[in-house]
């Protein structure tokens, strides 16, 4: 029989838009994939690709969904937002409920409301700031073989609000209070979710990562500051995580940012480039894949 095979794909706000290029190709190669895990804005690709959303789709929804956050400005805070931050009244500068319910929106159409209602087995990150645990937030709960005393796995719970607490980018949007939890972006403690995958006893996790080891000569901008964090702190648990990943994927253009709104359609586009360049190896890999074993 074949070798059951999961798919990790990390956090990176629109460079995660390259997962979908990567995929697009996986598809058109016969890639067979069993399981998902997401991080971040990873964990919107990865839902859509548990549900079974045709790839086109994907993109179309991930496409619309940055449309309307530039038509509305929503990553622009406002006056009324910066100020209290200063006196700490507030745990981000931009609240995300606006751009929460256009991904509740665009979900709608699919019919999946409640994490178990999603097809294939998911894993979505987040990190609890209060007990300092990685959150599972899972339709597959009794596959994960992980010790609890280092996770908090959860089943019951809405879609929207599993997704939420995963894209809550530090400082940027706000925290999310959850079940006594203080949520934050599942970026903070592992930005690349192989673990989950491996602990559900899949025989292969190939994973997609957009590390972008970039320069950084300082900013006055907080988004900036904020994904400069971030990054330093994915790429030192990004270690971990790829040493337990069968196979990695790494998309990077110095171009597109976390933040580069706009930029959705051309990271999508680098991602089929790069699966395209990486062919052979690729194909390499799935051949690992389809040989029987008993």
């Amino acid at each position: 029989m074949r070798k059951k095979c999961g798919l990790a794909l990390s956090g990176g706000g629109i460079k995660a838009y390259c997962q979908v290029g990567v995929v697009k190709f996986l598809k058109e190669s016969g890639f067979k994939l069993d399981a998902y895990a997401g991080t971040s804005m990873g964990s919107i690709v990865a839902t859509l690709l548990a549900h079974d959303i045709p790839i086109t789709q994907v993109e179309n929804s991930l496409l619309k969904i940055q449309k309307i956050v530039m038509d509305e400005n929503l990553l622009a805070p406002s006056n009324a937002q910066v100020f209290p931050l200063l006196t700490r009244s507030i745990t981000g500068l931009i609240d995300p409920s606006r751009f929460v319910r256009i991904i509740e929106e665009e979900f709608e159409q699919y019919n999946i409301k409640y994490i178990k209602d999603v097809k294939f087995p998911l894993v979505i990150t987040s990190v609890d700031l209060i007990s300092g645990k990685i959150v599972y937030f899972t339709n597959r709960k009794e596959l994960i073989k992980s010790q609890y005393k280092y996770f908090i796995i959860m089943d019951d719970v809405l879609l929207i609000d599993a997704i939420r607490a995963s894209c809550s980018f530090p400082m940027v949007f706000t925290t999310m209070d959850y079940r006594d939890m203080q949520l934050v972006d599942g970026g903070v403690l592992m930005n690349i979710p192989v673990a989950p995958l491996k602990s559900m006893g899949l025989e292969k996790v190939l994973s997609i990562s957009m590390d972008s080891f970039n320069e950084y000569q300082g900013s006055t901008k907080v988004t900036e500051i904020g994904a400069r964090i971030v990054d330093l702190m994915a790429n030192h648990s990004n270690n971990a995580m790829l040493s337990l990943s069968d196979f990695n994927i790494n998309v990077f253009d110095k171009k597109i940012g976390i933040f580069s709104f706009g930029q959705g359609k051309n990271a999508i586009n680098l991602g089929f480039q790069v699966a395209q360049i990486e062919k052979k190896s690729i194909l390499e890999f799935k051949n690992t894949l389809n040989k029987f074993f008993f």
